[in-house]
């Protein structure tokens, strides 16, 4: 019985994975940090395959309710930052079909809260500065929909290397571009 509760566990964990990552929602958040990141004269964010999957596997497991609502454990997510969120909507609503975008927007909006002080942890704009961070260059994002929850998504993206290091401030003059495109 184990066995089989063990096999219908991976089962519904592929399922998540293949569908719940529609390439137009992936897209259209990339291309939204990004704008953000470019009007702040920062370079833009790499797609990276292998981060998206592992912003899947931790998404699937507090979908699944393995696992509450929280950020990975720093061993399963050396040198990348993570910005999680989690949402109840319904079906068809904007929100409910394209939640990365939806949380990339949240994130973003901390954007007025950013007082240009460096980070101590405790800020209410992390999860724009994660997004923001001058020396983060890749980024992989996946969601997933809770199997207990009706209408519930789980989002996860995981930056690297890992912004929001204490002491430091999101832009470093020297990590910025140039106008002319090329970096210090």
């Amino acid at each position: 019985m184990y066995r089989l509760a063990c096999f219908v566990s991976l089962v519904l964990f592929v399922g998540l994975s293949v569908a719940a990552t529609p390439n137009e929602d992936l897209n259209n958040a990339l291309a939204t940090v990004n704008q953000a990141r470019q009007a702040k004269g920062v370079r833009p964010l790499q797609w990276d395959p292998d981060l998206a999957g592992y912003a899947q596997t931790w998404a699937n497991f507090m979908a699944s309710d393995s696992v509450a609502f929280s950020h990975a454990p720093s061993q399963y997510r050396q040198n990348q930052g993570e910005n999680i969120y989690d949402r109840e909507s319904g079906q068809g609503d904007f929100e409910y079909d394209n939640p990365v975008l939806t949380a990339m927007r949240s994130w973003l909006s901390q954007a007025p809260l950013y007082d240009d002080k460096p980070v101590t942890g405790h800020e209410k704009w992390l999860h724009w500065s994660q997004c923001m961070w001058s020396n983060t260059t890749h980024i992989g994002c996946a969601r997933a929909y809770s199997i207990s929850t009706a209408y519930k998504v789980y989002d996860v993206c995981r930056f690297y290397p890992q912004g929001n290091i204490v002491g430091e401030k999101p832009f470093e003059r020297k990590q910025t571009l140039h106008r002319n495109g090329t970096g210090h």
